[in-house]
């Protein structure tokens, strides 16, 4: 038996969410007592029929030992003395059943509304048949809180600093009642002695990992975040799968949640705050309680959405009764209806603590999450929890001195004992045993050698590996059918210096292709950690399509063969590159290099001066990059980088020189280009991605080394690339480009009677070129230029932009199936141009929450 969790993340290189499955290995437990009775069942409203959640649920008259999940599920273990199994809540009429006479161990309970009238405040129940704001004691005092949110934000001080701890552990979560049925976990025997039965009822949790760190942060209005690490202590593989990665996604997945800012993020997902300035056209807000116990005393509000496939928050917030209408307490879950992928539960309880000017912060918030592929049987259970304490305001707060940063690793267990604000829970402790002698087992690290393997394409061999398997076949006009063999050296052989190569060979030109690289680490670590100090050295001889040098794929690989309209222009290319990189930690990266490379016309295409046949074309290029990524954070795998959105720009700028008869080159010229990057995310109305680009070639060259603007010929949508252009269709030496794509997350979908039950959500884009060619790079003025590319009936198919922009749009619908989505794509422009379709379908695999 194995276990599978699976985390799913997004490239950017086309920025469209692109998916991964991670293999971890996967397990269920052992749970079985003679002596103990599993209780399930379902709560639901008696009224309306729909899931209730947060029902306290408990044995005779003693405290309630769980609470029912977002779908009115509960599980509890009875022992066989108990008599009465109760349920109640604040609003609903309390039920007992006798354990007596059930016979069955599933109990499912419908419950029913009443108003029940509070000495201080009246309820205004969820069974009212009209909602409205007018008129709505709820909606007045929620928009008091709303009013009052930015002088109750401690984050609005100045200056600030606090210390601040977090944890995520990570377990596999197995119904108790089938851990008896599983293989594996004969052989690893340890995971059954080291589970918890006692944070989930009715689950087995298997720790398999943990992860702390324990930071100092101070904030400046005028110089921003300074965050200083004190410690980190981590349960690590450290072997197949890139951790540091991993554990950005889970960060984003897990999201820091904090009510005073105006969204809670889940991924690609934003939740809308209930005291955010628009809460109340999207929240239903009930009184339910007024608390006198504590001080000051507290008012607690029910919130839920009013449309409840909208992406917002089931649950309830106390607020302060002092006329500061501050936010004190959150308990949030999810209803069972979202248009949200994955999640099968969320739980969120937030606590904020009061400083000494009345403002308030987040004192400790703890995120609870529960993924799985199918609402029944084994899951993915995740808990990140995040404690703030030492909270100084003011010009103290950076005059306060800094603990020295310590390495997490050399940190000894009593030294974390005084870390920690509060001490491990049993299933954190069990994480770090499971670890170590998971990394024990042979079973496991054959079970992880095959997720590599899955994850990267490539087999492993002791010190090679050999793939990736998707370009082992390919096939195009030029080579026929394509072969290739490649393979590369790991770090078992060296972390310092690493060798990869490939041979190919076309079954219809009839040419062998290769390439032999060496990369050599300047650093201690290797070159799949950040940051990374390198020297490359490669040589090759391969086809490339012209323009399409940058592709995310490779371009053999074979889910890129299958392309519309012709596509027989292509280059062989013979290319010596030697390239140096330099990251830094601020994710502020350069690059030099110098390319030389030799052109040749393959296909159709060919090199033409007048009636003269060119052989072929050198040249001799210096590069340099600069690109800057504030705050990134990618998972790094063994071919790539997919880096993972957090909304912070992408600025990356590119020039190089070419220089005439410096080994061979033919041409002097100079291009430059920039590139910037952002995601906007815009609350309950989705995000927007948006890619802006103009660049510029000085020189008189010919076409292969003009701008030959990105096409997309394949089936699959593509952010980056024009979808209905063809390959070689469109050359600058001066353009600008703006790429824009708005995803809704089914605001209109989610509305829409029939449909919402598919939890579709919708996507539209616009895509805008303009450029030119000057009279020095143009053919057809300058004689010494290779004429542009011309079809079969010999009329011109590479053309310059004119006064008016190539324009492409899209509308398409995500989250088809959970995994789809599909495009429908107009061409607005150039229609007259040879081989243009107006029209086009195109699809592509996008998994998110």
């Amino acid at each position: 038996m194995y276990f599978i969790t699976v985390i799913f993340f997004k490239s950017m290189g086309d920025m469209s969410l692109k998916s991964t499955l991670v293999i971890f290995l996967s397990f269920l437990a052992f749970y079985s007592n003679a002596q103990r009775i599993a209780i399930k069942g379902r709560i639901t409203d008696k009224a309306t029929g729909l899931p209730l959640t947060h029902i306290n649920v408990g044995f005779d008259n003693k405290a309630p030992q769980t609470l029912s999940d977002a779908y009115g599920r509960y599980s509890m273990i009875a022992t066989g003395k108990e008599e009465e199994l109760y349920f109640s809540m604040i609003g609903y009429k309390k039920q007992v059943i006798s354990l007596i006479q059930t016979q069955g161990r599933e109990i499912n309970i419908q419950m029913e509304p009443q108003s029940e009238k509070l000495s201080e405040v009246s309820i205004k129940g969820a069974n009212k048949a009209k909602y409205r704001n007018t008129n709505n004691p709820a909606v007045d005092f929620m928009r008091q809180v709303i009013d009052h949110k930015t002088e109750n934000n401690a984050n609005g001080h100045k200056e600030i600093s606090y210390k601040q701890y977090e944890k995520i552990n990570m377990s596999i979560s197995i119904p108790s009642d089938k851990a008896g049925k599983i293989r594996l976990l004969k052989k690893l025997p340890f995971l059954l002695e080291n589970s918890d039965s006692l944070k989930v009822p009715g689950k087995k949790l298997i720790p398999v990992l943990i992860q702390e760190k324990f930071n100092q942060v101070r904030f400046s209005a005028l110089s921003g975040d300074t965050v200083l690490k004190l410690g980190e202590k981590q349960s690590r593989i450290d072997q197949y799968l890139d951790e540091d990665g991993i554990n950005e996604y889970l960060e984003k997945i897990y999201q820091g949640a904090d009510l005073y800012d105006n969204d809670v993020g889940l991924g690609n997902q934003r939740f809308l705050s209930p005291i955010a300035g628009m809460a109340t056209s999207f929240y239903k807000y009930f009184i339910v309680d007024t608390l006198k116990d504590v001080s000051p005393r507290q008012l607690k509000i029910m919130v839920a959405p009013k449309n409840k496939q909208d992406v917002l928050f089931l649950g309830y917030l106390f607020i302060t009764l002092d006329g500061n209408y501050a936010l004190k307490r959150a308990e949030l879950s999810i209803n069972n209806q979202i248009n949200l992928n994955w999640v099968k539960d969320l739980q969120i309880i937030l606590d904020y603590d009061v400083d000494g000017s009345g403002r308030y912060h987040l004192g400790k918030g703890v995120m609870s999450m529960d993924l799985g592929i199918f609402r029944e049987g084994t899951s993915i259970f995740g808990e990140r929890t995040i404690i703030t304490h030492d909270f100084l305001y003011g010009p103290e707060a950076l005059s306060r001195k800094i603990d020295a940063p310590l390495v997490g690793s050399k940190l000894n267990d009593d030294s974390w004992l005084k870390l920690r604000p509060e001490p491990l829970a049993l299933n954190d402790k069990i994480a770090y045993q499971n670890i170590d002698s998971l990394k024990q087992s042979k079973i496991f690290l054959r079970k992880m050698a095959f997720a590599s393997f899955l994850l990267s394409g490539f087999i492993p061999a002791g010190k090679l590996e050999f793939g990736p398997i998707s370009s082992f076949y390919s096939f195009n006009p030029v080579e026929g059918s394509r072969f290739k063999f490649a393979g590369r050296t790991t770090e078992a052989l060296s972390k310092k210096v690493f060798l990869d190569a490939h041979l190919a060979y076309g079954t219809k030109d009839q040419k062998w292709k290769y390439s032999l690289g060496t990369v050599l680490s300047l650093t201690d670590k290797s070159i799949y950690q950040f940051p990374v100090k390198s020297i490359t050295l490669k040589h090759s001889y391969e086809t490339q399509i012209p323009g399409q040098e940058l592709n995310f794929l490779e371009d053999d690989n074979v889910l890129l063969s299958f392309k519309r309209g012709s596509n027989n222009k292509w280059l062989y290319n013979k290319k010596w590159l030697i390239e140096y990189l330099h990251e830094t930690s601020q994710h502020l990266s350069f690059k030099l290099s110098y390319k030389n490379q030799v052109l040749k016309s393959a296909g159709d295409l060919f090199f033409q001066r007048g009636s003269q046949l060119i052989p072929d074309l050198n040249s001799s290029e210096f590069l340099a990059e600069i690109r800057w990524a504030p705050n990134e954070k990618f998972y790094q795998g063994k071919r790539y980088r997919r880096q993972i959105v957090t909304g912070q720009p992408v600025f990356t700028l590119r020039g190089a020189i070419g220089i005439k008869d410096f080994l061979g080159g033919d041409y002097n010229y100079q291009n430059i280009s920039l590139n910037i990057s952002k995601r906007f995310y815009l609350s309950v109305f989705g995000y927007s991605d948006v890619i802006f680009e103009a660049g510029a070639v000085f020189g008189k060259v010919p076409f292969p080394l003009l701008h030959i603007h990105r096409a997309n010929q394949t089936f699959a949508y593509q952010l980056s690339s024009y979808n209905l252009m063809n390959f070689m269709e469109f050359l600058s030496d001066r353009y600008y480009s703006v790429n824009l794509q708005h995803s809704f997350n089914g605001f209109f979908l989610n509305k829409v009677p029939l449909i919402k039950k598919m939890q579709w959500r919708e996507i539209v884009s616009l895509k805008v070129l303009g450029g030119t060619i000057s009279s020095g790079n143009d053919p057809g003025k300058n004689a010494e230029l290779f004429r542009f590319p011309t079809n079969e009936q010999g009329r011109p198919f590479s053309h310059p932009l004119g006064h008016i922009p190539y324009v492409e749009g899209s509308i398409g619908v995500s989250n088809i199936f959970k995994i789809l989505r599909v495009d429908l794509v107009r061409r607005f422009t150039y229609l007259e141009n040879p081989e243009v379709t107006r029209w086009g379908i195109r699809a592509k695999f996008n998994v998110d929450f």
